[in-house]
């Protein structure tokens, strides 16, 4: 499975159910594979401060504006926190980005229900 530049929407609260959900869509010895940005493309972002989940705020051709879940995880955070969830990972930083490849834990369901915060 691949996808990119999804994770950074993932709240932090949500990230083990989200890669349980990834778990289980995958077949039998099956990967993700993922790209994301990085903590350095914050610095082209406006992050906005002191929200219940971390936030950048997008503006669209229209004009138009809307707060949006953005989470800049570096390759070590997603690391720590996938290796908890019992995965086994390569990740690594590439540009701004992040890149990885994930294979999940032998029995989708299983991982502890909680992650290190990111």
């Amino acid at each position: 499975m691949f996808f990119a530049f999804w994770l950074s929407h993932v709240p932090p609260t949500r990230l083990p159910d989200f890669w349980n959900t990834v778990a289980t869509a995958l077949a039998p010895g099956g990967k993700a594979v993922f790209i994301d940005d990085g903590p350095a493309v914050a610095d082209s972002e406006e992050v906005l401060a002191n929200q219940p989940t971390p936030a950048v705020l997008r503006r669209l051709d229209d004009g138009s504006q809307y707060r949006i879940v953005k989470v800049f995880r570096d390759a070590q955070t997603l690391t720590d926190v996938l290796t908890a969830l019992g995965w086994s990972v390569g990740i690594r930083p590439m540009g701004g980005n992040v890149i990885g490849i994930a294979e999940p834990p032998t029995t989708p369901g299983e991982e502890p229900a909680t992650a290190p915060a990111s």
